[in-house]
């Protein structure tokens, strides 16, 4: 599961950056759609990574520390 949020988290980074680029192309005025598209994929991203580092860090602190492995 973590591997699967980790993919599409930066899969969806590709058509928010083409959308976004397509945005900046067109004159001004136009191509709004291509820029609300271009969020919702940025959105996506950041919520997917957004919990794929949650679990990461999540399950790395219920590792306890023994000081005396040293």
């Amino acid at each position: 599961m973590k591997h699967l949020l980790w993919v599409i988290g930066l899969a969806a980074l590709i058509p928010a950056y083409l959308f976004f680029v397509k945005f900046n192309d067109n004159l001004p005025g136009q191509g709004r759609g291509n820029l609300v598209i271009s969020v919702v994929f940025l959105i996506v991203s950041l919520i997917c990574l957004g919990i794929f580092f949650f679990r990461q860090f999540r399950a790395e602190s219920s590792e306890e520390i023994s000081i005396t492995k040293f």
